[in-house]
């Protein structure tokens, strides 16, 4: 079953547990267990990219997980377009 490791900004929201093993195929299925256990997260977890074994997947919710798997919850990092050499954004 995947583990989910919670940052201590969410913790706020699990009542200080730091970790938890969920039985879930999917990301979906997990966030949606997740948020059916600690409904203060549905918020947060909207605006943040998952990381699965080390990967981040701004667009997971169809990604499968194995039962060793291990999921955080990481801010979504924005790119953006650089014209040449200076880096002076276009």
């Amino acid at each position: 079953m995947p583990t989910v490791h919670f940052s201590s900004a969410l913790t706020r929201h699990t009542g200080g547990i730091e970790q938890i093993t969920l039985d879930a195929p999917r990301v979906h299925e997990l966030v949606a267990q997740l948020v059916a256990r600690f409904p203060g997260l549905a918020l947060e977890l909207d605006h943040l990219a998952i990381a699965i074994d080390g990967d981040v997947r701004p667009d997971a919710a169809f990604e499968a997980l194995l039962p060793q798997s291990e999921v955080y919850f990481v801010p979504k990092i924005a790119g953006g377009a650089c014209s040449g050499l200076t880096g002076t954004p276009t």
